[in-house]
């Protein structure tokens, strides 16, 4: 039903060349392990609609919130950059939503909103 945001990552060479690939640093829910080690993807579903039709033309609308994570200002971009590009093909990018550094554990995060439309 939700977007299959972890298999667009994972098959994502450019991505996973930075996140690893056993296991993938991609978790759901917007949270990661407490000591994962970085660079990570979280991302989490913050709303979305049915769209209905009286066609039969279903459709489900989703906004996913992607949040990559790295402990250095220049890989942050190159992580960033990769998982634009593995889920542009599958979604329509609408927002930047943060480029800052974490208070607490100081990784740089940026964050992204994918609109995902996915047909029933």
């Amino acid at each position: 039903m939700l977007p299959l945001i972890f298999p667009l990552l994972k098959n994502a060479t450019a991505v996973t060349a930075l996140i690893g690939t056993n296991p993938v640093r991609a978790y759901r829910h917007g949270r990661a392990p407490q000591d994962v080690v970085a660079p990570y993807v979280t991302w989490s579903v913050p709303g979305g609609t049915a769209e209905n039709t009286f066609q039969g033309a279903d459709a489900d609308f989703f906004r996913v919130q992607v949040d990559c994570w790295s402990d250095g200002d220049t890989q942050i971009e190159t992580l960033a950059k990769a998982v634009r590009a593995a889920l542009e093909p599958a979604a329509h990018l609408v927002a930047y939503l943060a480029d800052d550094q974490d208070e607490t554990t100081k990784r740089y995060r940026m964050s992204f909103a994918f609109d995902f439309i996915k047909p029933r």
